[in-house]
């Protein structure tokens, strides 16, 4: 039989079988080419995929800082705690095995474990529910028991099993947390970030790019479990830690700023918080900047305001929620650069430079009040009672009287009026480095007529910010120079290498030189005109003007007249000055014995203003340099004759012009009050004890609030204290307005009340 192919064979395999296998071949050769070519790298991310795991490598974030380098925010790592039930299961059955029943080892573990974990995390953790983690599955190998819980508590329960010799607790690196140790300090300025570490508010958004660094990640061959398998050529991309930012807010000044702040809010009722700007006034540094009330950067989502919390009464439900955060979000707001407001008559000296600057005016113009002034179809009163009559410039800024400057502003025009609105940067965001900055509310040229001329030039009508309202400010004193606010110097990365630092920014002179010297010159005269204003500081050099507005658009929603916004401005040294601080409380609710409203910025945001700047201007480094006139009315330090003969003492005591009285029969001081280096005014009384075993006498502090300075002397005397005198005392018609002893008081006969003054004549 032969076994050659035949004809048909070959016939077959020549047009069949060979077309079809070389059909094959050319499909394997196109999807080859297309696999390994043309979706390559659609097949090697595939291949990726399943061959290879990442892990994320958290970077760390940056710290921030104050200019002192004092720590303000920081990140730490933070644990997730598990037990391992299965330890307790297998003690168990290994106790069933050997037959043991008593003083169970088991037991002991599961006590020890739960007190632990109950006393150190506390919380939900109670010793009921470590228990039954710890117990109810003893077949599993994992449950988990708390997570984000910081390294000291990790370290103390540890430390702790350690020494209980107990096993089965897995601690493991969950992530970062942020903390703020300074709590609600600068709150509003540092802000805070999200669950997933990214800024939201604050220092912490507006630098998340340069704060929160790059996260790393580790490349490793897995199986088909996705189990890790040792292999040599692991891809490690580090981490890139986050830079740290270093602030120009200095914590001193901070705190003093809000500790004052915080007193005036609660002093006067304020319903819709405060707030206060410290800026350098030559470069926009931000030295402090505060809103009141604030929050605790670690415990931000609590409402901090009691009439927050007083507005969810009766609440439930969605309505509750939608309330509850509506607030929350308010109080995260940065007052000072987000809210506006009319600024009221601190923006005169936006009006009085620009109309000394087109010399329309000057400093010897005369302009007449009688009360009120006619405008258009209507007539606008001064908030004085009275006529001011005929005043020069300075008189006119000093009485703050309105009439007067509509005249000004009508001398200076609509279409002048706007160009300086516009150059001193209230027609667009100042540009300072924090997110949230709202742009301002004014009325146009086009549609400004003689009546919104007229009140545009004392301060309503348009609605600016106040960290707008204090770079104008700044401008108006520092020269003419418009500069651009900021609360960052450097930021420094984890090498402590200075990558980016904030150089003060002129946009524009406003003002000459010479205009600016002249306002400086108005303005401090504003505070030490009359005997001394509110706002005068014995020793300083201050400039300053108060602002009361009121709140025209909310009052005619409500229809509630008593809504006003207290502020007022100040700058120091008068005559060459470095600082301005400007504070305004919006919506004081307090009102005197009288039931009068208390609203005028001269009273209501004056005293803040006056108490950071006597402690902020030592710490900066400007002491006291006094007049002879101060220095003759200046306090006397007290010595102490304790130890000395009655009549040396006397001497030595009346030698200082200080009145002294002796109680007892003895011939030696056992004892005096006020105690040595007191501070006592000239005139003052010395209670001199001298009889071992004495009895202190003591003397009821009376109510000299609402009362003029030579009653306020009398009653004082009379009590049998000492009296000092703070604030407007040397202005006629000025009142008590604080005393540091509350009416009825036991206090040691001769103890110095300190009294405030203050004078109701300022807009």
């Amino acid at each position: 039989m032969s076994y050659r192919p035949t004809n048909k064979m070959r016939i077959k395999l020549d047009f069949v079988i060979l077309p079809v296998f070389l059909a094959f071949t050319v499909w394997i050769l196109v999807n080859l080419f297309k696999t390994s070519i043309t979706d390559n790298a659609k097949y090697q991310t595939l291949a990726n995929e399943t061959q290879f795991a990442s892990k994320t490598v958290k970077a760390a974030r940056g710290s921030i800082y104050d200019s002192n380098g004092k720590i303000l925010a920081q990140s730490a790592t933070v644990y997730s705690i598990c037990v391992d039930p299965s330890v307790i299961g297998d003690k168990r059955k290994e106790e069933a095995e050997q037959g043991v029943r008593e003083n169970l080892e088991s037991e002991r573990m599961i006590d020890a474990a739960a007190t632990i974990l109950s006393e150190e995390l506390g919380g939900d953790v109670t010793y009921d529910y470590a228990v039954k983690k710890l117990t109810e599955n003893t077949d599993t190998y994992w449950a988990q028991i708390a997570k984000s819980v910081e390294k000291p508590v990790a370290d103390d329960i540890l430390a702790r099993a350690s020494k209980e010799k107990l096993g089965g607790l897995i601690f493991t690196e969950l992530d970062t947390k942020r903390y703020y140790p300074q709590g609600e300090l600068a709150a509003a300025v540092i802000g805070f970030t999200n669950f997933d570490g990214d800024g939201v508010y604050g220092v912490e958004s507006y630098y998340n790019d340069y704060l929160k660094g790059v996260d790393g990640k580790v490349v490793s061959a897995v199986d088909a479990y996705q189990n890790e398998m040792p292999y040599k050529n692991d891809k490690i991309y580090d981490a890139q830690d986050g830079n740290s930012v270093y602030l120009t807010l200095d914590m001193n000044l901070q705190y003093m700023v809000e500790k004052y702040l915080e007193q005036q809010v609660e002093a006067h009722d304020v319903q819709e918080r405060a707030c206060a700007i410290m800026m350098d006034v030559n470069t926009g540094a931000i030295l402090a900047m505060a809103s009141s009330p604030g929050f605790d950067l670690n415990d931000k989502n609590s409402l901090y305001n009691p009439k927050d919390e007083a507005k969810l009464a009766g609440l439930e439900g969605d309505e509750y929620t939608a309330q509850y955060a509506s607030l929350r979000e308010q109080q995260w707001k940065n007052k000072a650069i987000s809210e506006l407001y009319y600024p009221g008559s601190v923006f005169k000296v936006v009006t009085g430079s620009a109309a000394l600057e087109e010399k329309v005016i000057n400093l010897n113009s005369t302009f007449d009040c009688g009360g009120g002034i006619v405008v258009g179809d209507r007539e606008i009163h001064c908030w004085a009672t009275y006529s001011h009559g005929t005043q020069d410039f300075t008189t006119a800024m000093t009485n703050s009287c309105n009439p007067a400057f509509i005249q000004i502003g009508q001398r200076l025009g609509s279409q002048k009026f706007s160009e300086y609105f516009k150059a001193y940067g209230f027609t667009e965001p100042t540009g300072i480095d924090l997110p949230g900055e709202a742009d301002s509310i004014y009325v146009d040229t086009s549609e400004k007529g003689p009546v919104e001329l007229a009140s545009s030039s004392f301060g309503q009508t348009n609605k600016v910010t106040p960290i707008q309202m204090v770079t104008a400010y700044a401008a108006v004193v520092n020269g003419g120079y418009l500069v651009t606010p900021y609360v960052v110097s450097k930021i420094v990365d984890r090498n402590g290498n200075v990558i980016k630092t904030t150089e003060p920014s002129v946009k524009r002179q406003v003002i000459s030189e010479e205009t600016s010297a002249e306002m400086r010159q108005v303005l401090e005269s504003v505070v030490n005109n009359k005997g001394g204003s509110n706002a005068y500081i014995k020793g300083y050099s201050i400039g300053g003007k108060s602002g009361t507005s009121e709140k025209q658009d909310k009052s005619r929603e409500t229809g509630n007249p008593d809504l006003y916004v207290s502020s007022y401005c100040a700058f120091a040294p008068a005559n060459d000055p470095d600082i301005i601080l400007l504070v305004m409380v919006d919506e004081p609710n307090a009102r005197d014995q009288n039931g009068s409203l208390m609203y005028y910025g001269s009273i209501v945001a004056v005293p803040a203003v006056v108490n950071v700047l006597k402690e902020a201007l030592p710490y900066l480094g400007y002491y006291p340099e006094y007049t002879e006139e101060e220095l003759a009315e200046l306090d006397v330090t007290l010595p102490t004759v304790e130890g000395e003969k009655v009549d040396a003492a006397k001497e030595t005591l009346e030698a200082l012009g200080l009145t002294v009285n002796i109680i007892g029969n003895g011939e030696r001081v056992v004892a005096q009050t006020p105690s040595k280096a007191s501070s006592v005014p000239r005139g003052g009384r010395v209670v001199l004890y001298t009889e071992e075993n004495y009895e202190t006498e003591y003397t009821t502090v009376p109510d000299v609030l609402g009362y003029g300075l030579s009653d306020v002397n009398a009653i004082l005397t009379n009590a049998s204290l000492n009296f000092k005198a703070d604030g407007a005392s040397g202005q006629s018609g000025a009142v008590a307005y604080s005393q540091n002893y509350s009416p009825g008081d036991q206090v040691p006969k001769g103890t110095i009340i300190e009294v405030t003054f203050v004078t109701k004549d300022q807009g």
